[in-house]
C-alpha cells in the first residue's frame, strides 16, 4: 500500500540528526605529518554512501568538503569534525581533537514501562531516547498487558539499539541508555523484581531519611482521590536532599489497560513510589510517556538549577563569614 504523508513525515522526523553520533569502534587513528613536519595522530571516521549519517550530512546539512559538523562519541565526548566528501558519495570525518569536551552532568530518569502494543514501543524507542535525562529504560509486563506483546521482535537489541541511537542524535546527546527487558514468565511485577533492578526506595522512615529519588507512579485517580501533579511530586522529593548532585527520578507507566489495584498498592505501599497525575485527561500510553518525560525533565532541571545556585550561595556565605 502507498505510504501516507503522515508516515513519511514521521520517518523524516525519526532520522533528523542534531548530532552526528559515532561509535568508538568506528574511529581510526591515522598518522600524518603537519606543515611543521611533526607527526600527528588524526582520528578519522569513514561513512559509506549508504550510511544515514552520510546522507544527512550531504543532503540535509549540505556540508561541503572543509566544512565542520557537530559530532559526539557514544558514551564520551562531543566536538567538531571536518567533512571530506569522497568519490561514490561516502564521507570521511576528521575529528578535531582540540574541540572535544565532556558533556556536563545532568539529571537522570529511569522509565519503567509496561510493554505496550508492538508498533507503539517501536515508535517510542527513538522518542524516549531523545530526552537527554533518560539513562535507563525498563520494560516489564503488567497484569493487564497482552501476553502476545512479550514476544515482539521490537524488544530485541537488534531492533531497538539503532532506534535508540537515532533518538540520541535527535536529542544531541552522547550519554548511553541502559535497557532492561523483563517480560519472561518469571518476570512478574513484584517487590523482588524491582529490588533486583535496583529501583526500590532506600528510605529510613524512622530517621526521616530519603534517598532523594522521585518515584512517580502515574495514576489517573478515582472518584474519591486525585493524586498530586507529577511536577509537584518530583520537586518535593528532590528538594529534600541537601546536595549539589544532579537529581533523579523513576517514572512508572502502565499498559493500555492501566495498572491494577494490586500493582498500585505494590508500587506505592511496598516500593516507595508516589501516585501522581498528568491531569484529568485519559491518555494513550505513548502520549503519557512523552508528557511525563517532558514534565519530569523540566522539574528535574528546575531542581538542579536550584541546587547549583544554592551551592554557590553557600560558598559565598562561607567566604563572607570567614
Amino acid at each position: 500500500p502507498p505510504t501516507s504523508a503522515s508516515t513519511v513525515k514521521l520517518q523524516r522526523l525519526l532520522i533528523k540528526m542534531n548530532l552526528i553520533l559515532l561509535k568508538q569502534s568506528e574511529i581510526q587513528g591515522v598518522n600524518s605529518t603537519s606543515s611543521s613536519s611533526q607527526s600527528e595522530n588524526q582520528q578519522i571516521v569513514h561513512l559509506t554512501s549508504k550510511d544515514e549519517r552520510a546522507k544527512h550530512i550531504a543532503n540535509h546539512l549540505n556540508k561541503k568538503s572543509g566544512e565542520t559538523v557537530s559530532i559526539g562519541i557514544i558514551g564520551g565526548f562531543k566536538g567538531k569534525a571536518i567533512v571530506h566528501n569522497q568519490n561514490g558519495g561516502g564521507i570521511r570525518l576528521e575529528i578535531q581533537s582540540d574541540t572535544l569536551y565532556a558533556p556536563p552532568d545532568e539529571p537522570e530518569i529511569t522509565l519503567l514501562l509496561a510493554v505496550p502494543f508492538p508498533m507503539r514501543i517501536k515508535a517510542l524507542w527513538p522518542v524516549i531516547s531523545s530526552f537527554s535525562a533518560v539513562t535507563r529504560i525498563v520494560i516489564v509486563k503488567g497484569q493487564l498487558s497482552n501476553p502476545e506483546f512479550n514476544a515482539t521482535k521490537n524488544l530485541l537489541p537488534e531492533v531497538y539499539t539503532s532506534l535508540i541511537e537515532k533518538g540520541m542524535m535527535q536529542g544531541g546527546r552522547t550519554r548511553q541508555i541502559k535497557v532492561d527487558v523483563c517480560v519472561s514468565d518469571d518476570d512478574t511485577v513484584s517487590r523482588q523484581l524491582l529490588n533486583k533492578l535496583g529501583l526500590l526506595c532506600t528510605s529510613d522512615d524512622d530517621n526521616n531519611v530519603h534517598d532523594g529519588v522521585a518515584r512517580v507512579f502515574l495514576d489517573c485517580g478515582d472518584e474519591t482521590a486525585t493524586p498530586s501533579p507529577a511536577r509537584d511530586v518530583v520537586l518535593e522529593h528532590c528538594r529534600n536532599i541537601a546536595t549539589a548532585d544532579p537529581p533523579s527520578a523513576i517514572i512508572a507507566v502502565g499498559p493500555e489497560r492501566g495498572w491494577t489495584a494490586e500493582e498500585a498498592a505494590l508500587f506505592i505501599n511496598e516500593c516507595g513510589f508516589e501516585s501522581a497525575t498528568l491531569g484529568n485527561s485519559i491518555l494513550r500510553v505513548d502520549t503519557a510517556v512523552v508528557a511525563s518525560l517532558g514534565i519530569v525533565s523540566a522539574a528535574l532541571d528546575e531542581c538542579y538549577r536550584e541546587r547549583i545556585q544554592g551551592g554557590g550561595d553557600a560558598k559565598r556565605q562561607k567566604i563572607m563569614s570567614g
